[in-house]
């Protein structure tokens, strides 16, 4: 009987101790989504000031910590990428400027050493009459040339198509081709990189504060706009010694463009094409 008791005393107490443990965790809820409020609040109206309106569906995201990144050139899937796309009798020509040309009767491809791609071959496909057509098109050629990836989205026009993908699961904003079809003419611009991304002892992780990178865009931004969301993620950039680097930066999409903020340096880089 006296045992019982004891039991029956003992669960109250851990009742109560879970409740109250709840409590706390619903008030800090409650107590950080309040916070939330009240700095999306104003931010709408510290950006307004500058012309920048928050679009009524916009949510400020969570701030992220992301290190910086490193990627290592390879000059054999840019080899093997140009062969399929011109044939395997393509000239190899290394420049001045540390870019690789790759040229046949069929074309010419040219690999920048900051990631940059451009050229264009011959192809026997015939203009596409709409975008579903161009889709199908576009991922079959890229398919043939090893540019589709796993996780690669692509998205089509009437005559182009853009291909982007993610690099260690995070998206880089600037990484994406353009696949432009006319006459039996296949053009192919942009930013690609190929490989796993790594990170050394020296580079530390930065932070990514959603506030202060759309306020930094709001005081440099020169046309009023309406922000529809943010994304956070890397910009792929070569530094002095041609090493190419995986930048922590903002995405805003406006109802104007798309635009770049270096996470760091709270600055606005070149709107993504």
């Amino acid at each position: 009987m006296q045992w019982d008791k004891v039991k029956n005393t003992l669960l109250v107490i851990l009742l109560a101790v879970n409740l109250f443990l709840l409590s706390s965790l619903g008030v800090k809820l409650w107590q950080s989504r309040q916070r939330d409020e009240q700095l999306e609040d104003s931010l709408r109206t510290l950006t307004a000031a500058h012309g920048l309106t928050l679009d009524e569906a916009f949510s400020l995201p969570r701030d992220r910590l992301l290190p910086q990144l490193m990627l290592d050139r390879s000059r054999a899937e840019e080899e093997a990428v140009s062969l399929s796309m011109l044939g395997e009798d393509a000239v190899r020509t290394e420049l001045e400027d540390g870019a690789v040309r790759f040229e046949s009767e069929k074309g010419a491809l040219v690999w920048g050493t900051d990631g940059t791609v451009q050229g264009e071959c011959r192809t026997e496909t015939e203009t596409p009459a709409d975008a579903r057509e161009m889709e199908q098109t576009a991922q079959r050629l890229l398919s043939a040339w090893g540019l589709l990836e796993e996780n690669s989205v692509l998205t089509a026009e009437t005559a182009s198509a853009v291909l982007t993908g993610t690099v260690a699961g995070m998206p880089v904003h600037n990484r994406q081709l353009t696949l432009e079809l006319e006459e039996e003419r296949a053009v192919l611009s942009g930013v690609w990189s190929f490989g796993t991304p790594y990170t050394t002892a020296q580079e530390s992780g930065t932070v990514c504060a959603a506030a202060d990178a759309l306020l930094a865009f709001a005081e440099q931004t020169e046309e009023p706009a309406r922000v529809l969301s943010m994304t956070a993620g890397y910009r792929l950039t070569v530094d002095s010694s041609r090493r190419l680097r995986l930048m922590p930066t903002w995405k805003i999409t406006t109802d104007l463009g798309e635009y770049l903020v270096d996470c760091a340096k709270k600055t606005t880089v070149e709107p993504e094409k």
